[in-house]
């Protein structure tokens, strides 16, 4: 395996450049995106509650919809803060538990996530330097895991109190209406978290023992079956995520394709690493980042 490391500091600058004149429009987007697909998800709970839609439309649909939903809210955490965005997003109201942090914390989170890749330090470790079983657990249980981690180690603050009053008082109300209908939205949901969460920290960030970032296993027929079920922008993240980690703010569609024997290591990944992956993606067929 070819892992990273050495080399000079790439076109910082460059890079910087485009990203800034790409933000705006490509925010825009995410955050469009993002209250389009949680509307369609509302939707489809409440008319699966008022017994205008089948329930079990929702086995197959909610994963479907639940993956747009999550690339487009990450793309937004990206280049959002807290204050930047509406108060709809900022509640972060997807009903999977009545304890559940909002999208301040997880924006904290994740980014915490990007500055440590898997070393010490990253609130996800826990699905990635363990056992693939426990690991699993740890994705299945990531909502209320987060939330008790996060209330022990940083409080429970009125603006974090207030936001889940309000989301254990509508994840109540809709469990009320109809159990039955609703837990035909909330298993497939729990799921689709569970699975999701598997994938992007355990299989992307742990292999053979060893923690880092990693190419997706599985080669083309996994991408054909997951293009298949979820479209081609689900699936580019997981394709690109190691791309991601090294330009975190630069646009899904203008990362490079690295190679998949090129390996990340676990911790900060500083000029160094960022400049041996941009002369790599620079010998392939994609341009690298700071070239756009």
């Amino acid at each position: 395996m070819q892992a990273v490391g050495g080399g000079l500091k790439g076109c910082r600058g460059g890079r910087q450049r485009g990203q800034r004149q790409a933000r705006w429009p490509v925010a825009a987007g995410s955050v469009r995106s993002t209250l389009v697909w949680s509307t369609a998800l509302y939707l489809l709970l409440g008319a699966a509650l008022a017994g205008w839609l089948p329930w079990w439309l929702m086995v197959g649909a909610v994963p479907l919809l639940y993956a747009r939903l999550a690339l487009a809210l990450h793309e937004t955490m990206h280049r959002y803060p807290s204050p930047e965005v509406g108060l709809w997003l900022r509640l972060c109201i997807l009903l999977e538990s009545p304890l559940v942090l909002g999208y301040r914390e997880h924006r904290a989170l994740h980014l915490q996530h990007h500055r440590f890749n898997g070393g010490p330090g990253d609130p996800d470790r826990p699905l990635i330097a363990t056992a693939p079983p426990r690991a699993l657990l740890c994705a299945l249980l990531v909502p209320e895991r987060a939330f008790f981690e996060w209330v022990r180690d940083r409080g429970l603050d009125a603006r974090l109190a207030l936001g889940c009053a309000v989301r254990a008082v509508l994840f109540l109300a809709a469990v009320a209406i109809d159990p039955a209908v609703f837990l035909a939205y909330w298993l497939p949901l729990r799921l689709s978290i569970g699975v999701s969460g598997f994938v992007f920290h355990h299989v992307l960030h742990a292999r053979e023992g060893r923690v880092g970032s990693f190419a997706l296993p599985g080669g083309p027929r996994v991408l054909r079956l997951g293009r298949w079920l979820f479209g081609s922008e689900p699936m580019l993240i997981l394709i690109r995520h190691r791309a991601h980690h090294l330009w975190p703010r630069t646009p899904l569609g203008e990362l490079p394709d690295l190679p998949d024997d090129l390996e990340l290591p676990s911790g900060r990944l500083g000029p160094a690493v960022r400049h041996a992956a941009l002369m790599t993606a620079s010998r392939t067929s994609r341009k690298p980042p700071c070239a756009a």
